[in-house]
């Protein structure tokens, strides 16, 4: 392979590693073989609490996924994806030289470095019929098993958004999920620019003085007093205000979890952000509490949450089906609005490439 292919492809691989992932944890590694790339999974950089069955793992380099195929006909190839349902490596893309790109996935592939997580309050606009038809034409997928809703509706909106915040109102109040929580925050722009894994504490968009309680918030003695007095619970209903100011919630759900719906969902989510960034709309990931109820599933973790937290996460996790589809399981969930530019964006390290 000459140099100059190799640029081409370090480009598709840039493009791959500007995807979203929990806790910016970047859990990939990409290995090329000629004009093949294999798409390595890396789970032990997301936590299991947050990662049952892998699925925020899988869900990331679903995106990464994504993101390569648009640069890779920029490039002027034909991706070929083929996944792989066990091991570490998740996905091979073959490229087969000759190929181009439309306008509508240009439109995607120009919003790739653009997007962002926005976790400001939303401005109360509605979407206009044009974003609305293109947010639900990029979540086509030819996956019958997986499906895409817009929620619009005021009152379903804000029953969905308190639900929602009982992540918040548990991790505060939960030793376990408090020090998981803090130990992933990044206090430093320094740390922020070097792609550091974490939340940089701006991008949360805390007020300067709800900044200053996050610092003396992260010493689990003082967060198990507040807690005792309701503050958890003080905080999501804050929270869940400022979720439902958004003009929608977007959900992703499937018929049947596994390893390539998993890698679906992802793809279909960076469709999305993609479509909701191209039409100047923000967006962001409101999911942890769906997360959770799954990981409670495991006997593992199920021991690391009293019973009354367990009860709350599982009706938190019944309110959202119900508001969905009982029959479905709601996989992501994320908040899409108009909202000011975000305060601060998380980095990414440079793509850890191998040249075979």
């Amino acid at each position: 392979m000459d140099e100059a292919e190799k640029e081409k492809i370090r480009a598709i691989l840039t493009a791959a590693a500007a995807a979203p992932s929990g806790s910016n944890s970047q859990p990939w590694r990409f290995v090329v073989r000629g004009r093949t790339i294999e798409f390595h999974y890396l789970p032990e950089r997301d936590h299991p609490i947050l990662n049952y069955e892998e699925s925020g793992t899988l869900i990331a380099l679903g995106a990464a996924i994504q993101n390569a195929e648009l640069e890779a006909r920029a490039q002027g190839y034909t991706p070929q994806i083929t996944y792989r349902e066990s091991g570490s490596c998740v996905a091979v893309m073959e490229l087969e030289v000759g190929g181009r790109i439309d306008d509508a996935s240009q439109s995607l592939r120009e919003a790739i470095l653009k997007r962002h997580s926005n976790r400001k309050a939303y401005k109360d606009i509605a979407l206009s019929p044009e974003s609305k038809s293109a947010l639900v034409d990029s979540a086509i997928s030819g996956d019958s098993a997986l499906a895409f809703s817009l929620i619009e509706d005021r009152e379903v909106m804000q029953v969905i958004a308190r639900a929602l915040t009982t992540m918040e109102e548990t991790a505060l109040g939960n030793k376990t999920l408090h020090e998981f929580f803090f130990s992933e925050i990044l206090w430093s722009a320094d740390e922020n620019r070097a792609g550091k894994q974490g939340l940089y504490i701006k991008t949360l968009e805390l007020p300067p003085p709800a900044q200053a309680m996050f610092r003396l918030l992260k010493h689990w003695g003082f967060a198990r007093v507040l807690a005792k007095i309701g503050f958890p619970k003080m905080v999501a209903q804050t929270n869940a205000k400022q979720n439902a100011s958004a003009s929608a919630f977007g959900v992703i759900t499937v018929g049947k979890t596994s390893r390539t719906a998993y890698l679906e969902v992802g793809k279909i989510m960076e469709r999305i952000w993609l479509s909701a960034t191209a039409h100047e709309l923000s967006m962001q990931i409101v999911t942890g509490v769906t997360f959770l109820a799954r990981s409670l599933q495991s006997s593992e973790i199920t021991t690391l949450f009293n019973l009354q937290e367990r009860e709350r996460i599982a009706a938190a996790h019944a309110i959202i089906k119900k508001s969905v589809d009982d029959t479905r399981e709601p996989i992501l969930i994320f908040r899409i609005g108009t909202g000011n530019s975000p305060t601060e964006v998380s980095y990414r390290r440079p793509p850890e490439i191998l040249f075979n």
